[in-house]
């Protein structure tokens, strides 16, 4: 018996499988899609995780005494530059990237099949790049958070002060010495006219007489011969000493227990720089890479932090490889006790500037030097000159004081910047004497030697100051264990990684990050 078949037998089987055929290949498709989307994504995570992990291998030392982060990609060795640092970059790529052989069901891939086809460092930034602003921007980021912007707005308030720039534009030595030379000059020429009018007048009167007693008459009366003046005797000769060496010895009482340690600016990076014996980094720095302050207020805290993490005359380490750090970095020389005598000349001058600015406007004062000038211009008949000789006075006056006041100041005393008749020390007649013995006045009201530092560093030209501060960063890590080739210029601080992620899939992303401390 024959069975019938229908024309729509199968229809389902066939619906089905043009179904399942649409369905499966959208299954693939977002199979596909999700294994690329995480093979991205743990490519991202994965070069996240590696740069993090270079960047971790800052330099402790560096950062536990100047507290500044940067790798030191020489890590211990002679050899620096980014190639050792980007080989660890990709050494934590691949081992992010490894399989875990534990798992036994994992022992071969897994469901993404990636792997680092490439990965290394394009450009970095070296702390010394562009005159050491990468180094002087993160100096400033460490100590906003420490001190805030008080500090730096009463620095910038005492830079800006008028006086204070009046007294720093004056050279008080310099005036003293020149006018008390024209008073001394003119003293000898009028003492040399009034001997050769004399000369002249004795000379007449010789041959008049011989004359008289030719003619057979009698002599003539002698005439009134004109009257010579006392030798001039400078008021200031007890300041006579010259003021440019040995300030020292009078200033400090222990001279001999001064540091006389030196620096060897060749091998520091100031020096190579000279040479052009550096590294330098490819990775431009742009101002919104910064977010710093204004150059005023960025300088002011640059100095803050000089203040804070250096030593200085009075706050020396004996581990550091030089004591006066801060003289330094403002004076620039190679040996402590020459920048100390640097600092305090300086000191010196403006102290002398500014108590001569107050001594102008004491009128008792003027009055007093104004009697000894007329006293000694009058015996030397240059009564013209008595208003040059009351200022040469003043001026040595001025300077006494003015070595008194650094004679506090270095003992760790404070002088007002601006005196009054009340914080007025030295009295006329010890000033001429060349001492400054006076009356005890308050020392514990107003600048002390390490404002004096903050001023003066603030107003160290800032390339100079950021390359000697890197000089002293640079001796001092050499000091401590693992660190005796350490190179500024090998610590980076910032770098551009670049990473390619190839699948067994067929897939391939490629990354490029920017990252820094």
């Amino acid at each position: 018996m024959m069975r019938a078949y229908s024309k729509y037998d199968g229809y389902l089987t066939v619906y089905m499988t043009m179904t399942l055929a649409v369905i499966l290949s959208l299954c693939m498709t977002m199979i596909e899609g999700a294994r690329r989307s995480a093979m991205r994504m743990e490519a991202e995570l994965i070069t996240d995780t590696a740069m993090r992990s270079v960047f971790a291998e800052y330099n402790r030392e560096l950062m536990r005494q100047y507290n500044v982060f940067a790798i030191d990609s020489s890590y211990g060795t002679p050899v620096s530059g980014m190639d050792e640092t980007s080989g660890h970059f990709k050494d934590y790529m691949e081992k992010n990237y490894s399989f875990d052989m534990s798992v036994p069901w994992l022992n071969h891939r897994d469901l993404i099949g990636a792997y680092p086809e490439s990965a290394q460092i394009e450009n970095v930034t070296f702390l010394t790049d562009e005159s050491g602003r990468i180094f002087r921007k993160c100096a400033v980021e460490a100590i906003k958070d420490d001190y805030g912007l008080a500090a730096a707005e009463e620095l910038i308030g005492w830079v800006s002060s008028s006086e204070l720039s009046e007294a720093d534009s004056m050279d008080v030595y310099g005036q003293m010495s020149e006018e008390a030379e024209s008073v001394s000059d003119e003293a000898g020429t009028e003492r040399d006219r009034r001997a050769s009018e004399r000369a002249g007048q004795e000379s007449d009167y010789k041959q008049a007489c011989i004359d008289a007693e030719e003619a057979g008459e009698e002599p003539p009366e002698k005439p009134s011969l004109t009257e010579l003046p006392e030798e001039y005797s400078s008021p200031v000769s007890g300041i006579a000493e010259d003021a440019n060496t040995g300030i020292l010895g009078l200033l400090v009482d222990d001279v001999e227990n001064l540091s006389r340690r030196t620096l060897d600016l060749n091998s520091v990076i100031s020096g190579r720089m000279s040479s052009g014996n550096v590294n330098v980094g490819t990775l431009r720095f742009s101002d919104e890479d910064s977010g710093t302050f204004d150059d005023v207020m960025e300088k002011a805290l640059f100095t803050e932090y000089l203040m804070r993490y250096m030593g200085r005359f009075g706050d020396t380490d004996e581990n550091d490889a030089m004591w006066y750090q801060i003289e330094y970095l403002i004076a620039g020389g190679d040996c402590d006790v020459e920048n100390l005598n640097s600092i305090a000349l300086r000191i010196i001058g403006i102290r002398a500037g500014l108590d001569m600015i107050y001594l102008e406007s004491d009128q008792t004062k003027v009055a007093e030097a104004e009697v000894i000038a007329t006293a000694v211009c009058t015996a030397c008949m240059i009564e013209l000159m008595i208003p040059v000789l009351t200022h040469v006075i003043l001026l040595a006056w001025a300077l006494i004081e003015a070595r008194y006041d650094t004679s506090v100041l270095l003992s760790g005393g404070k002088i007002p910047l601006m005196k009054d008749s009340s914080s007025w020390h030295c009295d006329l007649d010890s000033a001429l004497s060349g001492s400054w013995e006076g009356t005890d006045t308050d020392s514990q009201k107003g600048l002390s030697y390490k404002d004096y530092l903050r001023i003066f560093l603030y107003l160290t030209n800032t390339d100079e100051l950021t390359l000697r501060a890197m000089d002293i960063v640079e001796s001092d890590i050499r000091l401590s264990n693992g660190n005796s080739g350490f190179r500024m210029d090998s610590c980076i601080e910032m770098a551009e990684f670049s990473a390619v992620i190839t699948s067994s899939f067929g897939s391939r992303v490629s990354i490029r990050r920017k990252f820094g401390y």
